[in-house]
């Protein structure tokens, strides 16, 4: 009987420890899960500013003033997303440059950047991304599916306007120069990069910038990161750790400036500097331009950074 009751103490306790241990578990899981979820929106459904600047005719009033001749076009993406933009053409045999705003932006956050590259005789398209502006889509994906968004543009514009597919460029900002690299690395028809503040790797800012707004060291959030990288990836049908821009320079031939501020509070600059190491175009350049904050450095470098825009792309296509 003492062995039986040894026997039934020793297994009543086990179980009440395999109890413990469950609830434990499914109350951590429970915890997590109450973090990722709501991270994994942040990451892939951010809050869209600027959209009262879209939506003004103000703007569209304001161009036309100015003599810029930007009108409204829209096309399909490969998976039959409409994207939305604006399309100036001033000659067909002209090079043309597709300008890609960052996250939370629309087509109006680099409306001076097509503006300069317009004025300077250069066919240019900016369009909203996918889950942006005008354009349709619920998810943001930094390049996993917009880097497609992009070649159906070049498509479009080849199809709709005879656009030379020998003279294309891409300029980007933040997300957008991100994109751009990724677009670059896998498609020769891009013949030239202009980058403003892109980051190395989705992983990596995101772990920095959670690191940085919740104080907490990298060895608690990185794997809080990649747990709510699995999460987002779910549910918007991409593989994050692939959206790695530093990994993509590497396949990148064709001539690219990266830009960037140093003081970004969003993206160091040392990002930038990651990528120009890995590129291997023979022609490329890295512009690091003092006292400039996050997607400031157009503003600040002021008519220098106009003029280097404009000369790099002219280099870039005078054959």
């Amino acid at each position: 009987m003492r062995k039986i009751a040894e026997k039934t103490t020793g297994r009543t306790r086990w179980l009440r420890a395999l109890g413990l241990f469950t609830v434990g578990a499914i109350g951590t899981a429970a915890a997590i899960s109450s973090v990722v979820i709501p991270l994994s929106s942040i990451l892939i459904k951010p809050k869209l500013k600027r959209l009262h600047q879209l939506r003004s005719p103000l703007l569209e009033r304001f161009l036309k003033k100015k003599g810029y001749d930007f009108r409204s076009v829209s096309f399909r993406s490969y998976d039959g997303k409409l994207l939305h933009g604006w399309w100036s053409l001033k000659n067909p045999e002209r090079p043309t440059i597709i300008v890609l705003h960052g996250v939370n932006g629309n087509r109006t956050s680099v409306i001076r950047f097509a503006m300069t590259l317009s004025q300077s005789g250069f066919n240019v398209l900016l369009f909203d991304w996918r889950a942006h502006g005008e354009s349709e889509g619920d998810y943001v994906t930094y390049g996993y599916h917009e880097r497609r968004d992009v070649l159906a543009a070049i498509d479009f514009l080849k199809q709709e306007f005879n656009i030379d597919a020998d003279r294309i460029g891409l300029l980007g900002l933040s997300m957008g120069a991100a994109i751009a690299l990724q677009v670059a690395a896998l498609n020769k028809t891009v013949k030239a990069v202009w980058a403003d503040s892109p980051f190395a790797s989705l992983l990596r800012i995101s772990t920095e910038v959670a690191t940085r707004v919740t104080g907490l060291p990298a060895s608690i959030m990185s794997p809080l990161a990649k747990a709510t990288f699995k999460v987002a990836g779910y549910r918007a049908g991409f593989d994050p750790t692939l959206v790695n821009p530093a990994e993509f320079a590497r396949k990148i031939r064709c001539p690219v400036v990266l830009v960037h501020g140093t003081d970004d509070e969003l993206i160091p600059f040392n990002h930038s500097q990651i990528i120009y190491d890995e590129l291997c175009s023979i022609e490329k350049e890295l512009w690091i331009i003092e006292g400039a904050m996050h997607t400031t450095c157009f503003r600040k470098g002021g008519e220098c950074y106009r003029q280097r825009l404009v000369d790099f792309f002219n280099r870039a296509f005078l054959h």
